[in-house]
């Protein structure tokens, strides 16, 4: 089978016009951090200063207030254990 032999000088010349073409699409970066961009800025991935849009939002918090419920349920429990405790309740029958 043949060879392919590369005379280094090529080797060379590839390896320059590689090398510059690298440091030509490092070197149209507008950012390659945060810290390059300007104030309330971020870099993003295709090393673009940008400034984001902040959009106000509204949070709503509300408190579980179980209290009422509670105490509605309390009741409830208190009137059935009356109820219950009826000697006269035909719930349960003696035979």
């Amino acid at each position: 089978m043949g060879e392919i032999k590369i005379q280094t000088s090529i080797a060379i010349l590839i390896l320059i016009i590689v090398s510059l073409i690298l440091l030509m699409w490092i070197g149209g970066w507008e950012c390659k951090n945060d810290s390059e961009c300007g104030e309330d800025e971020i870099c993003t991935v295709r090393h673009i200063c940008y400034k984001p849009e902040i959009s106000e939002k509204i949070i709503y918090t509300t408190e579980n207030k179980y209290t009422t419920a509670a105490f509605i349920l309390g009741i409830c429990i208190i009137l059935a254990t009356f109820i219950l405790r009826k000697k006269d309740l035909k719930l349960f029958k003696k035979r």
